[in-house]
């Protein structure tokens, strides 16, 4: 009777296993879509500080040299 019984346990963690294994895959199919969505806003993000930037530069009373130099910690326009 204890083979009977440990068979249909075994049975049973084998049907739990094969449900656990779909829960998982369900979870990293959904994991995957918002990774994308994440990398999506973030890339829609930088795409309008781009704009945004390019706008101020375009607006500026400096030269995109000075702006250039500026942004990278350089004193080239002061030096002149």
């Amino acid at each position: 009777m204890a083979r009977g019984r440990k068979k249909a346990s075994i049975g049973t963690l084998d049907a739990k296993i094969e449900q656990q294994k779909a829960v998982m895959e369900k979870a990293k199919l959904k994991y995957e879509a918002e990774k994308e969505a994440l990398a999506d806003l973030i890339k829609l993000r930088n795409e309008m500080r781009k704009d945004e930037l390019m706008a101020a530069v375009i607006k500026s009373k400096h030269s995109y040299e000075e702006i250039i130099a500026f942004i990278k910690g350089s004193n080239e326009s002061e030096e002149e």
